[in-house]
This record gives C-alpha cells, structure tokens and sequence, in this order.
C-alpha cells in the first residue's frame, strides 16, 4: 500500500521533502499547497485550492509551514482523521505542542527529526557533543530552529533523559548545555555567523552530518551522489519509516525537545 502524501509550506524545508518524497518507497506526493500558489506549482504535485481540499486528497499532511502555524494546520488535519508529520520545532510554545499531542489519538503524528534516520549516527553512545552554524529562521532563534534536533538526538543516543537545560552566551553565538539524569553533558554550539556546518562528536569521533565520508563512503552509497549527501537520505529514510506506520519521532518527541529548549 502506497501512503498518499500532501506538503502544506513550500518553502525553504519543503524543498527537503519534496525530493525525499520522490525517493521513498512507500509514500507517493499527491498534492501541495501554499498561500503562494507558485511555490506549491514548484513542487511539482498537483496544487489544492486550499487546505481542506488538500486534506481531503491526502492520507497524511506533511506540515512545512511557518512554526507559529504548525498546530492550527496540524490539528486541522488530525481532526479529518489524516495523519500527519509536522516539521521541527513542533510548534512555538507548549500550549500548541500540547494541542497537536492531544489532536493525535490513535493517529499517526510524527515530528520531523530526520537526525534520528541518519546512517552515520551510532544507536548509542556515552558522550555527545556538536556544532550547528549556518542561517537560521530569525523570528524563531537558533535553539528553535537547530538546537531541537540536538536535544532529540542526545535523548537517543545516550538512552536517558534530559534533567536541565540552559542556554549561554559565547563569543559567537549560543551554546545550549544539558545535564542528563545519568549524568551526562551534552551540548551544542550554535555560532551566529558561518558556513553552513552541522557535526557532532559521538564518543570522541567527530562526524559530519552533512558531507560524505571520501572515496570509499561515496562507493559504498552512491545514490546519495549529487542528491544532498547522507543529510537527504535521512528525510528519505524517514519517510520510508513513515510509510510503515513506524515514525522515527511521534508528536511526543517534539514536545519534549520543544519544553527542553524553552525551559533553557
């Protein structure tokens, strides 16, 4: 069975998607759509009119719009019985986190932590450590709109539980730090300024979450050659996850990561 697949926001994140969408076994793009009916004509999909006429076309919405938008759309979708993946940060305070989470039931409700997908990453470790610069979203900040991945990604791979947060000032930016109920220190840097550069430093190894690996690394995963390296092919494997009714992330998971981070 294929999983019919709408995209609401084709913008900047949609354009992750909508090739992911193309590669995935299991999930087909049916339709978008976008308050700019050329953004949604982009993606190449037949585009809805309108919302609803895009969740009466869908199985599931893929929720690529604005943050602050995320649980009026996703509960929209949830109350239709569709099921939905609502991009990262789930939402922008934990009232509409809570929402979404409450919308869900027994419906399938993912956040869009693709992280968890990627193929360089260990399914476990002791120590963890990374660095995300590049732009962020302005109106939402870089712990919103990066360190979230971070946080869902050292509740995983150190198996355990975030006890507290806090966000610091450096000399270029933010570091967002954490003490885990095992105790472990995770953290992440969050520089203002630089090349786009997304790494994390698992066990001592240093692993870059965007390139790939030299000659060999290349050899061995060739359809990631020219389609966005081993970062891409996680929102691949995501959505193939998705399509077995197995998300990577649930609506829960970006609640917590979004009540780590406002509580830093």
């Amino acid at each position: 069975m294929t999983l019919d697949v709408g995209i609401v926001g084709c913008g900047a994140v949609a354009r992750h998607h909508v090739p992911a969408l193309r590669a995935a076994r299991g999930v087909r793009l049916t339709a978008a759509f976008d308050v700019d009916p050329a953004a949604a004509a982009a993606t190449g999909a037949p585009v809805a009119g309108s919302l609803e006429e895009l969740i009466e076309r869908v199985d599931l919405l893929a929720v690529c719009t604005p943050p602050e938008t995320h649980a009026d759309v996703a509960v929209a979708a949830l109350g239709a019985g569709r099921g939905v993946l609502v991009e990262k940060p789930l939402a922008t305070t934990l009232a509409d986190a809570d929402r979404i989470v409450a919308a869900a039931g027994g419906l399938l409700a993912a956040t869009g932590f693709q992280l968890r997908c990627h193929r360089k990453l260990p399914r476990a470790a002791r120590g963890v450590s990374g660095v995300w610069s590049g732009p962020s979203r302005a109106h939402i900040g870089p712990l919103l709109d990066r360190a979230v991945h971070h946080v869902d990604l050292w509740r995983v791979l150190l198996h355990d539980e975030v006890e507290d947060a806090r966000a610091v000032e450096t000399r270029d930016g933010i570091r967002l730090e954490a003490t885990m109920r095992g105790g472990g220190r995770p953290y992440v840097d969050l520089p203002a300024d630089g090349p786009a550069r997304n790494e994390l430093v698992v066990d001592g190894r240093r692993i870059d979450l965007y390139a790939m690996d030299g000659m060999l690394d290349r050899l061995r995963h060739p359809r990631e050659l020219g389609r966005g390296g081993p970062y891409q092919a996680a929102f691949v494997a995501q959505w193939e996850a998705i399509a077995t009714g197995s998300p990577p992330a649930t609506a829960a998971d970006g609640r917590r990561a979004l009540e780590i981070v406002l509580g830093a």
